[in-house]
């Protein structure tokens, strides 16, 4: 009959050895720093400022709106920050039926004023209260969130959108090289030996 080979751990002592290997190596390859999801449902704790003429309301829940269609409006950060997303509507709050509805320019701009992330939302189909489009940033070093005015060119549209729940500093950060996710896994085999069984 043929021999099986069994592995097995030498002693509580090396078993010990073994799962703090195995944890650290799950620590260095899984190291994400935490997200933060800003509801704004609390007027008084926003967790960030705002500029221009972006404003707080609590018609439909909490959220931020531009309350200007033809100057621009900031969200603006107490440092650089990693923006991951947000939401925004077309509508400044529930029950708003008005406006000439269109695209939207928007940047992310870092501490010296330059542009690290911009994009054009379309809000067109986003004038239901309950549909929100997701706006995907993943950039680094945002410090102001600029909205530019809907009534400026190049687009000419006359409506006051919202934003809710941005997602910041949900990264992976220090990822391991190589070598020392190899060296991880090597500490895990530290304490196992092989012993042939008898058929």
């Amino acid at each position: 009959m043929a021999k099986r080979t069994e592995i097995k751990l030498k002693d509580d002592k090396m078993k010990g050895t073994t799962s703090t290997a195995l944890a650290l190596t799950l620590a260095l390859t899984a190291n994400v720093a935490g997200a933060t999801v800003l509801d704004f449902a609390d007027s008084n704790n926003l967790g960030v400022s705002l500029g221009g003429d972006m404003l707080w309301n609590g018609v439909g829940g909490g959220h931020l709106y531009n309350e200007s269609w033809d100057t621009n409006d900031y969200i603006l950060f107490s440092s650089a920050t990693y923006v991951n997303s947000f939401e925004m509507n077309a509508m400044p709050w529930l029950n708003f039926s008005m406006g000439n509805i269109g695209l939207i320019n928007i940047m992310g701009l870092n501490d010296a004023g330059q542009s690290v992330w911009s994009s054009t939302v379309d809000l067109s189909n986003y004038t239901n209260w309950n549909n929100w489009f997701t706006v995907s940033v993943e950039t680094a070093d945002i410090s102001q969130l600029t909205f530019v005015a809907p009534g400026s060119a190049p687009h000419f549209n006359g409506f006051w959108p919202s934003v809710d729940n941005l997602t910041i500093n949900e990264q992976v950060q220090n990822i391991p090289e190589p070598a020392t996710i190899a060296l991880g896994l090597g500490l895990v085999g530290v304490g196992f030996s092989a012993r042939k069984k008898r058929a």
